[in-house]
């Protein structure tokens, strides 16, 4: 049974390379794995959560682009279903779709009004977004109730933060203002000093925001895209596994504002790819 309820998440940073679509596609997972019914929204012209679900750009005939293209596009012809997790796919045409939002008659708000039609369906949507500021960035923090801010363990890591933050501040008074911050959530972490640095200066500037959970470099993690799998159908036993299912969670637990709720870790669990994927 679900434990929570219409929640829209997304998983935000301009900076590249700091796990976002792991992130999403694995936090997604793991959720679907402890009751959830997710759905997966990719607004990244790359289509990397697409392929990281098992879906190739290829095959997808329906996808977000169509959603915030054509208004008349019927919204079950874009979702992609899975067990307990299902996808809207991005393709490279969504590039185009972009650059299409400016002239646009409130081209910034459509996909919000896509995905609040869609909050009944699912206890949570999660967005993966674009490593970039731009239309598509200000189309995902319209639609999302909640973010989670990916930090990875690295020397520039804080660095674009306040300018992200800066950018919620102005989509929240604009026109968001119920938007806020889950969590920021360390990534890629090792045993380095510059790791631990990291660690100590988000905490020092967002105290209890931090996700206590900290998602640690892994080989299999990296490994898990290129076989269109989750890190769960991949290596479920892995610390990469592991720790994805300990952010989830939390997540539940900030969602329903509990102190205490269980961190069962999952063993041997019942997969299967949205429909179109491959699992070879």
């Amino acid at each position: 049974m679900s434990a929570l309820k219409n929640t829209i998440i997304a998983v935000a940073n301009q900076k590249g390379g700091v796990g976002k679509t792991t992130t999403t596609v694995n936090l997604a997972q793991a959720l679907a794995l402890t009751g959830e019914r997710v759905l997966v929204v990719d607004l990244d012209p790359q289509g990397n959560a697409t392929q990281g679900l098992g879906v190739k750009l290829d095959t997808v005939t329906g996808s977000v682009a169509e959603l915030i293209r054509d208004r008349s596009f019927p919204t079950q012809s874009a979702i992609y279903q899975g067990q307990g997790l299902d996808l809207i796919p991005a393709t490279p045409l969504l590039a185009r779709v972009e650059r299409e939002l400016v002239g646009m008659t409130n081209g910034e708000m459509r996909l919000a009004l896509r995905l609040r039609g869609l909050e009944a369906n699912y206890s949570v949507i999660l967005i993966d977004t674009p490593p970039t500021f731009g239309p598509l960035m200000n189309s995902s923090l319209n639609s999302a109730r909640k973010l989670i801010v990916p930090v990875d363990s690295s020397f520039y890591a804080m660095m674009g933060i306040r300018e992200l933050l800066t950018e919620v501040e102005e989509i929240r008074s604009a026109t968001n203002p119920g938007l806020e911050v889950l969590g920021f959530l360390l990534t890629l972490v090792d045993q380095t000093r510059i790791a631990d640095e990291v660690c100590h200066g988000l905490i020092g500037s967002f105290g209890k925001e931090v996700f206590e959970t900290k998602i640690h470099r892994n080989v299999r993690l990296k490994e898990a895209p290129a076989f269109g799998r989750t890190i769960f159908h991949h290596a479920p036993h892995s610390q990469g596994a592991t720790d994805y299912m300990t952010l989830a969670q939390e997540v539940v637990t900030r969602l329903k504002g509990l102190l205490d709720a269980p961190h069962d870790h999952c063993c041997e669990p019942r997969l299967s790819l949205v429909e179109g994927g491959t699992h070879e």
